[in-house]
């Protein structure tokens, strides 16, 4: 078979040509059979992936869902569903099969940094409902993984080692051609760190989560603790049954910490999380992973490549959560996409001019929402304003369940702004609690 790869004929893009030479060029591989071919492949089948082939599969797309593991798979995460992400789960036609098998939520509970406690209803708008859900990754993303195709998506199992500049992925010494291929692997940056979607500059917090698998009863809600640890960030409490959770800390600062080791630290010593296992039941093995959240400044388009979920950035800079954004962003990518094929011509890669609108609708509903949490993250994560966020009880209560509606996206960031309200916290002194938890 005659090879492909970087012979002329594929390198007939001299711009995106010139990044994937930068990345050392497409070896020597199979090219795909006629009856194999895609108009787009899908690098990625977590949320964003997989959402995004359901959406262009079910519009009659031909596409190629990609993945490096076979399903079902793990995936360290929080494994929250907030509202938002419910919301579009109805969309992707499978919210119901979530619900049947995910632990629900109603109310969130705080611990401030000295010790003062507090709680809020979860409370969507509009359509949104009243809950979060909590389902482990591996049987989410196999059922979103199965959605996609039965909405007429392939897949196949393999690791992307290239990236072709005539179009398509180099998969396991094979060439698959396409017309777009869309980036979906999540934090992960070996694929992209020699195209135009290369981030600039540092983008990654990092996370550590386990399973608690038999546990005194934890309770129905979720649960935050920003106390004993290292802010910004916090630990959280997700109960995934009666008598299992999903515990895991998040840092999103600059110093050198190991998300992983401070997890073990706060199993060990913390004086609620040390009780979790005290009946002698081991937590699972904790695993560290990642976070990607520079959406602002993140590029999402580029001959060729388009980039969803978090691979956009799109992970709240000031809470991680990213599985709402995810999924939200591939109806947009889909169809921006849809648009570009109807109007390019027949043949080659689609340009990024083509898919401008996709970058324009991820504007439009995304970054009025990061441009507060980027900026809550900055000055806002401090024990001066959680003490007193979270220790005024009843006078505090509405910023603290507005500010939460806002964070989990079911109000509009604009709600936050109330000068009335922040002024009384800024005026506040914190509650007297003991610190021994």
């Amino acid at each position: 078979m005659t090879p492909v790869g970087c012979s002329p004929r594929c390198t007939d893009s001299p711009v995106a040509a010139s990044w994937l030479i930068g990345a050392g060029g497409c070896r020597a591989v199979r090219a795909d059979r006629p009856d194999q071919r895609q108009q787009v492949i899908v690098v990625g089948a977590g949320p964003a992936g997989s959402a995004t082939a359901y959406h262009l599969a079910r519009a009659g797309v031909s596409t190629l869902l990609i993945d490096k593991s076979a399903f079902p798979r793990d995936k360290v995460c929080g494994d929250c569903l907030s509202p938002r992400a419910q919301q579009a789960l109805a969309e992707l036609e499978c919210l119901d099969a979530v619900v049947a098998e995910a632990h629900q939520a109603t109310r969130i509970h705080f611990r401030a940094p000295g010790g003062a406690e507090a709680e809020t209803a979860i409370s969507g708008e509009g359509a949104l409902p009243n809950r979060t859900l909590v389902l482990p990754r591996r049987r989410f993303d196999h059922l979103l993984q199965q959605q996609a195709l039965a909405a007429g998506a392939r897949f196949r199992v393999g690791h992307v080692r290239a990236l072709c500049p005539s179009g398509g992925v180099e998969l396991e010494g094979e060439r698959l051609s396409a017309r777009l291929v869309v980036i979906a692997t999540g934090a992960a940056l070996s694929l992209i760190k020699h195209t135009p979607l290369a981030p600039s500059g540092p983008v990654h917090s990092i996370a550590a989560r386990c399973y608690l698998p038999a546990m005194p009863p934890p309770g129905p809600d979720l649960r935050f603790f920003f106390d004993h640890l290292p802010l910004p960030g916090y630990a959280w409490l997700f109960p995934t049954g009666p008598n299992s959770a999903n515990l895991g800390y998040w840092y999103s600062g600059a110093e050198g910490v190991s998300a992983t080791a401070q997890l073990s630290r706060l199993l060990a010593e913390h004086p609620t999380l040390s009780q979790l296992s005290a009946n002698g039941q081991a937590a699972s093995a904790i695993a560290g992973y990642p976070i990607r959240s520079d959406f602002l400044r993140a590029p999402t388009r580029a001959d060729g490549l388009l980039a969803v979920g978090e691979a956009a950035g799109l992970v709240n800079p000031f809470t991680g959560e990213g599985i709402d954004y995810a999924l939200e962003s591939a109806p947009l990518a889909a169809a921006s996409i849809l648009g570009a094929l109807r109007q390019a011509p027949a043949e080659g890669p689609l340009l990024a001019a083509a898919l401008a609108g996709y970058s324009g609708s991820l504007r439009e509903r995304f970054r009025s929402l990061f441009l507060l949490m980027q900026l809550a993250q900055r000055h806002a994560f401090t024990p001066w304003v959680f003490d007193r966020l979270f220790g005024r009880g009843a006078q505090g209560q509405r910023l603290v369940d507005t500010l939460i509606q806002v964070c989990f996206g079911a109000a509009p960031p604009r709600r936050v702004l109330a000068p009335v309200e922040w002024l009384r916290l800024l005026t506040s002194r914190p509650a007297s609690v003991r610190r021994d938890g």
